[in-house]
């Protein structure tokens, strides 16, 4: 495989491209987790701040959520400045969060939790913040938090059974929408990654571990069986094969995918995730793919209710048949 110079030489030789090679000055994604941890702490200590500042002020909800308000509209003012930096991105990044902090305490004693309204409203919030904001963080946090606002209204309705797939749905709406419009490109990516990282939250709300109560069930009991909830991720898993076009060898070895994740709930999720980095070449995803897969397969065996001996003997056949596989697409890989 050649390297990006090289590469760049060859296009050069072939006079496809001129110039120097472009360089990339996008920061490494281990940067920008960093700058989102010193964006929280920040935010922290704004929110300390205005609360030892104008906290006696804001003695309701309605004041609340006039300071929110108003922070937030700093924050998106400042935010479509021509000024840039990292110092400046962090600053906007703790107005937003300390607005949402402002709005979620004055809405905290108004809405009622069993209302679809009040969370659908949240959802569609957040889905606003990240799509009006150029940040790549602010993005990524809030298309996180609207997925979840988003499970939890349909909850309410006792649909919690399809939040699953029409996140996933989402999901692949934003990615394959980036990958079509360049000009588009980083705002959609953040979107895709807030919504990638919320399916891994929303196994955890699905299935409680250690015999806990679920948020989702405490909201309302599901109308629909639970065994719909798999067909559907594998449906939609389905669709994205036939979409993507893949060559034939290489969707023929996907549909034991679509076999797992109609078995399995929430492997459907994560085959996606590492569908669509596969496809893009996108490392980032293709980790999250791996932790979705992980994870819900973790869950999944523990709610077997099956003999600790019988539990090694299928950890035992999945592992042999994974390395069958291995040794069967890299001798295939050869040949062609």
């Amino acid at each position: 495989m050649s390297s990006q110079p090289e590469l760049w030489q060859i296009l050069r030789s072939a006079k496809l491209v001129e110039g120097d090679e472009p360089r990339d000055n996008e920061p490494h994604w281990a940067n920008r987790f960093m700058l989102g941890v010193v964006g929280w702490l920040a935010a922290l200590f704004l929110l300390f701040f205005l609360f030892l500042s104008v906290g006696d002020l804001i003695d309701s909800p309605d004041h609340a959520l006039a300071l929110g308000a108003t922070l937030l509209a700093m924050a998106l003012l400042l935010n479509r400045s021509a000024r840039s930096g990292d110092l400046w991105d962090q600053f906007v990044l703790a107005l937003t969060l300390a607005a949402d902090a402002w709005l979620l305490y004055g809405l905290i004693d108004r809405m009622d939790v069993h209302a679809f309204g009040a969370w659908a409203g949240l959802s569609a919030l957040a889905f606003a913040i990240a799509f009006c904001f150029e940040h790549w963080l602010i993005r990524l946090f809030h298309t996180l938090a609207a997925a979840l606002l988003l499970t939890l209204a349909l909850a309410c309705l006792s649909l919690q059974i399809l939040a699953l797939p029409l996140v996933m749905a989402l999901l692949c709406a934003c990615w394959l929408w980036a990958q079509r419009r360049p000009h588009q490109h980083e705002r959609f990516e953040a979107m895709a990654f807030g919504l990638a990282l919320s399916l891994i939250l929303l196994g955890r709300l699905h299935q409680p571990l250690f015999d806990e109560t679920s948020v989702l069930e405490e909201l309302g009991q599901s109308r629909l069986p639970h065994w719909l909830n798999p067909l559907l991720c594998a449906a939609l898993l389905l669709a994205l094969l036939h979409h993507l076009k893949l060559p034939r060898r290489q969707g023929l070895f996907a549909l034991p995918l679509v076999l797992l994740a109609a078995l399995i709930p929430g492997m459907g999720a994560g085959a996606l995730v590492l569908l669509l980095g596969f496809y893009a070449g996108s490392l980032g995803m293709m980790t999250l793919a791996a932790l979705l897969l992980l994870g819900f397969g973790s869950l999944y065996y523990y709610d077997l209710a099956l003999p600790l001996m019988t539990k090694s003997w299928l950890l035992l056949g999945s592992g042999t048949a994974l390395l069958l596989m291995r040794a069967l697409l890299l001798r295939l890989g050869r040949h062609s």
